[in-house]
């Protein structure tokens, strides 16, 4: 297992990467550009979405559907006496 302290030291002891230099460039260059053109996506459009989705899961929840007949699942005709479902339901 390797001692976290050791590695944090060579870490440490690295010179650090000449790219760290340019990068309060470009951070400022991406405030300035965010500030004039705004957020990429406003939240009025998630909120937008949000109403849309909403009001399409109360419209069809709405409709009426038809019912439909099942038979039954058991590929034998009943189902067998010791299933799960049978046994939880003998109590009530």
């Amino acid at each position: 297992m390797m001692d976290i302290d050791a590695a944090l030291r060579r870490l440490r002891e690295l010179p650090v990467d000449p790219r760290l230099e340019q990068i309060d460039g470009a951070v400022m260059e991406a405030v300035i550009f965010q500030r004039r053109y705004g957020t990429p996506l406003p939240s009025t459009a998630f909120g937008i979405a949000a109403v849309f989705a909403l009001s399409i899961g109360l419209f069809g929840s709405v409709i009426a559907t038809h019912e439909t007949s099942t038979t039954s699942i058991a590929p034998l005709g009943a189902p067998p006496a010791l299933a799960p479902s049978t046994l939880l339901g003998a109590s009530e």
